[in-house]
């Protein structure tokens, strides 16, 4: 990562821009997922765009809108991996108690083993994760867990 240094002192302890952070996270995330979605795909018998769907659902309840914001994609997309995840008794779809124009989806157990049996599973992450050590892993994920939290607020 590349940073600009305090006043050209090399000895200088720099701190990263936010920018520089956010591309950096980007560009791993996005230059391993094809190794991780692999890795995945051997473990579950479905797409890996309902796996994604399932791991947002995991987290919280939400409606179908909200899913295809997180998922970047449009309702129809939405619908159609909604409707396979409940026809696999992955997920329930019930009208939103307070507005009925809404779908709220809720996981299921089955839903939550598959997500807990790939989560638990240290092969389903890129290799790269093998070069931080359990204090390291814990550590990153109390920044994630801070940075995510942040996202939502």
């Amino acid at each position: 990562m590349t940073t600009t240094d305090a006043a050209g002192d090399p000895s200088a302890v720099v701190v990263p821009t936010s920018t520089e952070l956010w591309f950096a996270m980007n560009s791993l995330v996005r230059d391993h997922a094809m190794e991780s979605r692999s890795r995945i795909d051997s473990r579950i018998d479905m797409p890996f765009s309902r796996f994604r769907a399932l791991r947002r659902i995991a987290v919280r309840d939400l409606t179908q809108s909200d899913l295809a914001r997180r998922l970047g994609i449009d309702a129809p997309a939405t619908s159609v991996i909604v409707n396979d995840l409940v026809d696999r008794g992955l997920v329930t779809r019930e009208h939103h108690p307070t507005d009925r124009r809404f779908k709220v989806v809720t996981i299921t157990d089955a839903g939550r083993q598959i997500v807990d049996s790939v989560i638990a599973d240290p092969t389903a992450a890129p290799d790269m994760f093998t070069a931080l050590d359990d204090e390291q892993r814990r550590h990153l994920g109390t920044l994630l867990t801070t940075l995510r939290e942040a996202a939502e607020s």
